[in-house]
């Protein structure tokens, strides 16, 4: 597991994430989205870093994030959510609470994988 690589893309959600939250409520959509997207891929790379599997290896930026061990409960379908609202306010805190409790299983793994 890359630790320092998580804990990296960690650290940039936390330093952006009050300002992705203003744009969300003053509505500037297109800045949102962009930042939204952009940290949806972070988690999902979190996601499988910690679940140790390489990202070259997924094709199409597609997973079935439903399956791994660490993953936030209803990965799948929230991650969808976050996807179709990628501008809106809705998208932007579904993305941060994505990430607390990532930031949860990310210690359960790292712990784990200590423990090896």
């Amino acid at each position: 597991m890359n630790v320092e690589e998580i804990e990296s893309k960690f650290s940039s959600w936390e330093e952006i994430s009050t300002q992705v939250e203003e744009l969300a409520e003053t509505r500037q959509f297109k800045e949102t989205k962009s930042y939204v997207l952009n940290y949806l891929g972070e988690l999902k790379q979190i996601i499988l870093l910690c679940n140790q599997i390489d990202s070259s290896d997924v094709i199409d930026n597609w997973y079935d994030f439903d399956q791994l061990q660490y993953a936030p409960i209803n990965v799948g379908e929230r991650l969808e959510f976050i996807e179709t609202r990628c501008h809106h306010r809705h998208g932007y805190i579904q993305l941060n609470e994505m990430y607390k409790e990532m930031k949860k299983k990310y210690a359960i793994a790292k712990l784990k994988h200590q423990a090896k």
